[in-house]
């Protein structure tokens, strides 16, 4: 059986996206279901939540560091590397990025 899912937050960047996600799939348990995905080109990496030391507005993935301001953030990777991102009120993923999503959970 195929795993569906809704947007809940969408941050888009130049060269990919940041979304969370809420699956529906009748085997998970009632709040298992919320992922964070960043999606770009041909890749989809799932980001695990480590921490957000009390701040609200920073997330702290295994893999990035989220900082939000209102309807911009960014997305610091361990390499240096820096997406400038924006909130997406729309949380409608780019049609590419649909099927990668639905590849990488299904």
């Amino acid at each position: 059986m195929p795993i569906h899912y809704t947007v809940l937050q969408l941050l888009n960047a130049a060269h990919g996206s940041l979304a969370e996600i809420e699956l529906a799939h009748p085997d998970l348990s009632e709040g298992s279901g919320t992922r964070w995905l960043w999606i770009e080109s041909a890749t989809v990496m799932s980001l695990q939540i480590v921490g957000g030391g009390g701040n609200p507005s920073k997330r702290i993935f295994d893999h990035a560091v989220l900082t939000l301001d209102g309807h911009h953030g960014e997305l610091a990777w361990p390499s240096g590397r820096r997406e400038a991102l924006s909130v997406d009120h729309g949380r409608a993923l780019r049609p590419e990025f649909q099927r990668l999503v639905h590849q990488h959970l299904n």
